[in-house]
């Protein structure tokens, strides 16, 4: 997956993990146990647009993004999802359906 958006995104060819490929591996099984499949790879995607590459740093790495950019992005994401959960349950208590008030507007 990085390899695939270091190439789109910057277009890099090569990958390179930040230390070696055991670390990296490492890092994300834990943060797939950590906070789930669907959260990580939204966390990515928010992570690989808000990313500057330098001279120094062309590529974003996995081992990067999980070790410095996760506990700046996963509560965003968490507090955006619950936010969005509450106002559906909001709406189901007033009566009306999501898609009952997307026709009204």
């Amino acid at each position: 997956m990085f390899a695939e958006l270091n190439r789109e995104h910057f277009g890099v060819e090569t990958y390179l993990p930040m230390r070696n490929w055991g670390f990296e591996q490492g890092a994300i099984k834990r943060a797939l146990a950590e906070h789930g499949a669907d959260v990580l790879h939204e966390s990515f995607t928010q992570i690989f647009r808000e990313y500057k590459p330098t001279p120094d740093y062309p590529i974003l790495t996995a081992g990067f993004a999980i070790s410095y950019r996760l506990n700046t992005v996963i509560p965003r994401i968490i507090a955006d999802r619950q936010r969005k959960e509450k106002a559906k349950s909001a709406v189901v208590n007033e009566g009306m359906t999501l898609e009952e008030i997307t026709n009204i507007l």
